[in-house]
């Protein structure tokens, strides 16, 4: 478990390429119900961690589209 949090932690590292993120988030989730209680003490600490690089990567990736109405305004002409 430990190896799985370190690689999501390198990938989380690049914030334009998710897919190998979410792969390791899934095997992470389906590996829950089989964790000792050790590791999921583990992940519990871990967790808010990995949460803000997630919302980091989010905002550096698409963060700009919710300031894109607030910077240009769209109407419609009809």
């Amino acid at each position: 478990m430990r190896e799985r949090l370190k690689r999501i932690k390198e990938l989380l590292s690049n914030p334009f390429d998710p897919e190998e993120v979410i792969k390791e988030l899934e095997k992470l989730l389906e590996d829950i119900p089989k964790l000792k209680r050790e590791e999921l003490m583990e992940l519990e600490r871990e967790l808010p961690r990995l949460r803000s690089l997630i919302e980091r990567n989010y905002s550096i990736a698409l963060g700009w589209l919710e300031e894109l109405p607030k910077r240009i305004r769209l109407s419609k002409k009809v």
